[in-house]
This record gives structure tokens, sequence and C-alpha cells, in this order.
């Protein structure tokens, strides 16, 4: 399961950012500077991965691709996959309370 502890870290940055930053967080775009810094991290970290995951498909041969999808409709249609589930619903609710709560404000 994800941690959900969060941990104070220092950032500089250029004038110009945190000038636009604190522009998003009057529009009420963010509700503080730090929401703004947790929702950008956390949307460059997702790019990465899924950059990450993009060069691990172009490295696969399709016959494992194939292997892959065969093996996981097996256990999708046998119901091996029950106990993950809840978790990734759990997660999915997580992010979407966490994306509204750092946008939030603009609601």
């Amino acid at each position: 399961m994800a941690e959900n502890v969060e941990y104070p870290v220092s950032v500089r940055l250029p004038g110009y950012v945190v000038r636009k930053i604190d522009e998003l967080v009057k529009k009420r775009e963010f509700r503080s500077r730090s929401d703004f810094i947790k929702f950008a991290v956390t949307l460059t970290i997702g790019q990465l991965m899924l950059e990450e995951v993009r060069e691990i498909a172009r490295n696969t041969p399709p016959e494992e691709f194939e292997r892959e999808s065969r093996e996981a409709w097996k256990k999708l249609t046998a119901g091996d996959l029950e106990g993950e589930e809840s978790e990734v619903i759990e997660l999915i609710e997580r992010i979407e309370k966490e994306y509204r709560r750092l946008v939030g404000a603009k609601k």
C-alpha cells in the first residue's frame, strides 16, 4: 500500500517561477505554493514513469506482449485478481481525493 506520510523538503526556485505559482494560487487554481509544488512533482513523476513504460514497450518483442496478455486474461477470467482489486480501487480513490484537494480551491 502507498505511504501516506508527508515530509518537508526545501526547494529554491527562480523568482519568475515563484511569481507564476503565486498567480495560480491567487486565481485559486491551487490553495498554496506547497499544493502546487506537490501537484507538479507528482505529475512529473507520473510522466517519467509513463516514459519508462513506453521504453519497456518499445524493447519488448510482440510475442512476449501476446504471451503476457494471454496470462493476464487467464488470471482475470479465473478471478485470480480479487485481492488486488480493492487495493487498486483504494489507490485510485486516494489519488482522486488528493487531486481534488490540491486543485479544489477552484470549487
